[in-house]
């Protein structure tokens, strides 16, 4: 059977585009994906024009004299490629040497299309506040390096202690009781921090702000990841569907806007080994400005969970679930709404397989990626998602509404589940 996800054609894509409107860039992100789905697989030996792409854009940006050593390509990495290099420059009259930087440039497809400029101005503007790797160059459209692309700061650190272990992308990170007592306020603060940040005054072109009382944040939202779905399948799933039609009809609307990281968890960031001082947050493509539960409902997934010494499941391998939503009430001095936590938590799990079981498979079943045993790795890891999605939606009991207003034909979700 022809797939028409494999070469969509213009008035497919229009019509995708019209049955999920999403935020702007979002949307011309996933709309440069499908026009370019027919383009030929990665090349993976291209140094040397990535190099000539990068001295490019930096002398568009720098008018004093620079040399690039050392490019080479980083491990890891599942949704951009990235490289490393050093940079002999000036910057702002200070003369450097040796600055070590890396480059993130989008595959042909990923995990996760995103747009380069969004995480960009996201760094720019939280900076001041939080660790980030420090942003210097864009280019957003792929006009010096071929596909979108930004350049940032090397930050030193780690993701494990020296004798941990982990999965890939950080997943299975463990840590010891030192560690956590050290690490955990600190995760908790930074998350704290940026949900609560006045960003007034930063360039947030890219960004479509939600309004407080509305559902402008969850419905752009579960549009884009109801068009990712959409468009990147392999396969249909109706807990998939079933699902969506949960969240359109359980939403509330918006109390406070927040900045949400939206990939919030163990092995998005960097710590010191000696000193345990987190010293970079990372990972920002996902971010958005929105309800602040789903960056709690994200780090607290069971895929982030691992056993402490006596086997007790610990949310991002830190903390047990009730004192992490107490200590991040106490950090942020902001409540935490049970139904809105639990409607979170069937978003991110929704969302997870739209991600690995939609985009990853798909990217990697065209070989559009770098990573694609890394990407078919997470297809596998989908299942279990699905599983505890369907278990999560046959316990819920939330009144079905629209807007806020009680439907009357509301019915429980568990009665539309299939028996196991």
């Amino acid at each position: 059977m022809i797939d028409i996800r494999n070469s969509p054609p213009a008035d497919w894509i229009t019509s995708i585009r019209a049955r999920f409107p999403t935020e702007r860039t979002v949307d011309s992100a996933l709309t440069r994906k499908l026009e370019q789905r027919t383009c030929p697989s990665e090349d993976w030996t291209r140094e040397r024009d990535i190099a000539t792409g990068l001295r490019d854009l930096i002398s568009r940006q720098t008018p004093d004299p620079f040399t690039i050593r050392g490019l080479r390509p980083l491990s890891g990495g599942a949704s951009k490629e990235q490289y490393v290099f050093e940079l002999d420059w000036t910057y702002h009259g200070e003369r450097r040497t040796g600055e070590r930087m890396v480059l993130a440039r989008d595959p042909v497809e990923s995990i996760v299309t995103t747009e380069r400029t969004r995480e960009f101005q996201l760094l720019k503007a939280v900076k001041s506040d939080i660790p980030v790797p420090p942003p210097y160059w864009e280019d957003g459209a792929g006009a010096h390096l071929g596909r979108p692309s930004i350049v940032c700061g090397f930050v030193e650190g780690v993701q494990k202690p020296p004798t941990g272990t982990s999965n890939v992308t950080g997943i299975g990170v463990q840590f010891d009781a030192e560690h956590r007592a050290a690490l955990g306020p600190q995760f908790i603060d930074y998350l704290a921090r940026i949900h609560t940040l006045d960003v007034q005054g930063a360039d947030l072109s890219s960004f479509d702000i939600p309004s407080v009382g509305t559902t402008e944040d969850i419905d752009r939202q579960i549009n884009w990841w109801a068009r990712v779905w959409e468009e990147d399948r392999l396969e249909a799933v109706p807990l998939m569907n079933l699902a969506e039609q949960w969240l359109r009809r359980n939403r509330k609307p918006l109390d406070f806007v927040s900045l949400v990281h939206g990939d919030y968890r163990t092995g998005n960031f960097l710590f010191d080994p000696v000193s345990k001082r987190i010293t970079t947050i990372l990972d920002w493509e996902l971010g958005f400005f929105g309800d602040r539960h789903f960056d709690l409902a994200w780090a607290t997934m069971p895929l982030f969970c691992t056993p402490d010494e006596s086997g007790a499941p610990l949310c991002s391998s830190l903390y047990a679930l009730d004192d992490f939503l107490r200590n991040y009430e106490r950090a942020s001095g902001m409540p935490i709404d049970e139904e809105r936590f639990e409607y979170y938590r069937i978003f991110a799990h929704w969302r997870a397989i739209a991600m690995t079981l939609g985009a990853g498979l798909r990217a990697a079943d065209g070989s559009k990626t770098h990573q694609d045993v890394v990407l078919a790795w997470f297809g596998g890891i989908s299942y279990p998602f699905l599983e505890s999605l369907r278990q999560i939606l046959g316990n819920v009991h939330f009144v079905s509404s629209v807007n806020g207003q009680p439907e009357e034909d509301s019915v429980e979700i568990d009665s539309m589940l299939p028996k196991t």
